[in-house]
């Protein structure tokens, strides 16, 4: 029996909120391999680090910091054997300590406070740089490193008298200290006074740049180390700010490097100081994507594994003391054809209104005489004595493979024989297939049809629902947590946590994102106002009578027929991480390369869709335009009226069939 856990291990969420000690005990492993592409230490070239909210960006980068890597070593072991070990001194600064809006331009011109917000922004970096030589100086007694050498370059390149003083590593700290106090005073003093006054002892580039020259006459260790300035949340900065970012990273090389990281929409301009150009990718940078990288990390499950039992204090010893996190949590027994799954969410095997519903819809379609005349056997042949959810299928397939003029009584009767010889003998065929690809989508029919809530379970299930993002996953199961624990529950000294209280968690961390970690003003609303047209479009077709894809999460489109407004909504919508961008696929006529975005799996509790991928709805250009264009809100009404339509009348008449051809 594991000991009770009385607070909730996953509310803590940020790693900006953790110590030094929690970022090196939470950390685990990506692979060596994922880590040195994403940070590349030995590459003298910046970097962009990106991706959504809670992908790990500041964990990434404070681990590899020096203060952080001094804290998971052993106290004898000294800075310089440990940047011999690293190869590179890597400090972190966090962008919104700058407390950016101090240095947009009320008084004087904006290129002024440009200016002193890039003096400033060099200042603080050096200042990490310094703790971290101090530190080095502090903790490597055996070694001699050449303070006065580093102090004389140091002076060349800044001429300030103030600056003469001082006669080691601890008096430049002072000084940087010293200077950074005063631009604080200066501006303090600029809101009464309405007048600057501050006299530079530096200009952008010659500080925290030539300070890598000074680093190379300390000590033969740190002249073969890199100097790498890792910035975080780079949004903060205005485009001014990033302006200054962006000329330190052009004139950076040989010097220093930097590590940027931020959301996938931080980057605002590529420009530089003063000139009409703008760095290039691949030539003064590189863009990291970080949320693919983690989405296409096989060992992102193991990951996960490790990461949640480093949250509840649980190190990995392997064996049978072991703590199997999967059996924690009731799972949908999907055996027997689903039947015990039904019966865990209530359904009985007598539930089966479907059937009524799929006689109308034959009774109707009075242009198909033998379906007219002989409805009663077709529906027969279809789902006498057999399970619930073959029978469901029995209708889909029927809807999928039957043809004008063809034989309604000979088709159901071959999909009987078909079910009923892969019900007795598993036999493998397209039937088979079939089973495979559309069971989860015809469970989730008879929950919705006998007014059950999808069930969303299993820590399997969690995993793949965060798609690589830890911090999704530490909220799905932070809801699991509270949601037990109101209840009496324990985490991890009573039964599996039951299904229900996973599937409500599921839902509310799916609202949690949706309504309140997605709300960034005007642009991430209409970016929701889109992402709620999309999966209504994935909604319809998963519980359609005639799914027209399997398991439909994701859809495919022309980008190029998006109108500026729908390509705006587009791209706020990725930037917010409601949907994924994936690889695109070819157009089966015109060949061309279309986009394929799929639904952040988050948020399918939302609305009842599937959390894993499989193919795609492929969209024309008008549908996709009503999509994220929100003011054609009247238009995808009545476009949703035609599929709508399309996918629950497949014996329809030809007009509507016409219509239907035209927009997909």
């Amino acid at each position: 029996m594991n000991e009770a856990i009385s607070s909730n291990p996953f509310s803590l969420v940020k790693s900006s909120d953790y110590t030094d000690e929690q970022i090196n005990s939470l950390w685990v492993d990506l692979g060596d391999k994922i880590v040195a592409k994403i940070i590349e230490p030995d590459s003298e070239m910046s970097k962009y680090i990106l991706g959504g909210k809670g992908a790990g960006k500041t964990h990434l980068l404070r681990y590899h910091s020096y203060p952080v890597a001094r804290k998971r070593t052993p106290a004898k072991k000294s800075g310089l054997s440990i940047i011999a070990g690293t190869k590179y001194l890597a400090v972190f600064l966090r962008a919104s300590t700058l407390d950016s809006s101090r240095f947009e331009a009320v008084i004087g011109t904006a290129s002024a406070w440009q200016q002193l917000f890039g003096v400033y922004l060099e200042v603080q970096l050096s200042i990490a740089v310094l703790e971290a030589l101090c530190n080095i100086a502090e903790t490597s007694p055996d070694d001699v490193l050449a303070e006065d050498q580093f102090i004389l370059e140091l002076r060349r390149q800044v001429r300030d008298s103030t600056l003469d003083t001082a006669n080691d590593l601890a008096a430049v700290l002072d000084w940087l200290i010293s200077v950074r106090d005063d631009i604080d005073d200066a501006i303090a003093a600029s809101a009464f006074s309405g007048n600057l006054q501050w006299t530079a002892p530096v200009f952008i580039g010659q500080l925290a740049l030539p300070l890598k020259r000074a680093i190379d006459r300390l000590h033969p260790t740190l002249a073969d180390s890199s100097l790498i300035y890792m910035l975080d949340e780079i949004e903060n900065f205005t485009v001014l700010q990033q302006e200054v970012v962006n000329t330190l990273i052009r004139f950076g090389e040989g010097k220093a490097s930097f590590r940027i990281s931020g959301r996938l929409y931080a980057v605002k301009t590529y420009s530089v100081i003063g000139r009409a150009e703008e760095n290039r990718d691949g030539q003064e940078y590189r863009v990291e994507n970080l949320d693919r990288t983690l989405r296409e990390n096989q060992r992102y499950s193991s990951f996960a594994r490790e990461f949640i039992l480093r949250r509840l204090g649980i190190q990995i010893r392997g064996g049978a003391d072991s703590i199997k996190l999967p059996a924690l949590f009731e799972d949908i027994k999907t055996d027997d054809f689903y039947r015990h799954a039904l019966t865990q969410v209530g359904i009985q095997e007598s539930d089966n209104s479907f059937i009524d519903s799929f006689s109308e819809i034959l009774r109707t379609a009075t242009t198909k005489r033998d379906l007219v005349e002989q409805p009663d056997e077709v529906i027969q042949n279809l789902t006498d004595h057999l399970p619930l959810l073959i029978q469901k299928l029995n209708i889909l397939l029927f809807c999928k493979k039957y043809k004008k003029n063809a034989s309604a009584v000979s088709l159901a009767a071959k999909i009987r024989d078909q079910s009923v010889d892969f019900i007795e003998n598993l036999s493998r065929g397209s039937y088979s297939t079939a089973f495979g690809h559309y069971k989860a989508d015809l469970f989730a029919q008879l929950c919705r049809e006998n007014r059950r809530p999808v069930p969303y379970a299993g820590f399997d299930l969690f995993v793949d629902m965060s798609c690589g993002n830890p911090r999704s996953l530490i909220i799905l199961l932070g809801q699991v947590f509270d949601i037990a624990s109101f209840k009496g529950l324990g985490f991890m000294d009573g039964p599996p946590i039951p299904m229900q209280i996973q599937t409500n968690a599921a839902r509310e961390a799916a609202e949690f994102m949706y309504e309140n970690d997605c709300n960034y003003g005007i642009s991430s609303d209409r970016a929701r106002i889109s992402i709620d047209r999309l999966a209504t479009v994935l909604r319809t077709a998963r519980y359609a009578l005639k799914i027209p894809e399997v398991s439909p999460l994701a859809v495919s489109f022309d980008e190029d027929g998006l109108s500026p407004s729908a390509k705006e909504c587009l791209t706020a919508a990725l930037s917010y991480s409601l949907v994924f961008r994936s690889e695109g696929r070819q157009d089966r006529n015109s060949h061309r390369l279309l986009t394929k975005i799929q639904l952040n799996p988050m948020l399918s509790p939302r609305w009842g869709l599937p959390t894993g991928l499989r193919g795609d709805i492929s969209l024309n250009s008008d549908l996709a335009n009503a999509i994220f264009d929100i003011d054609a809100k009247a238009k995808f009404l009545n476009l949703l009226k035609i599929i709508e339509a399309r996918w629950n009348n497949p014996f329809g008449s030809t007009s509507i069939e016409s219509i239907q051809q035209k927009l997909f």
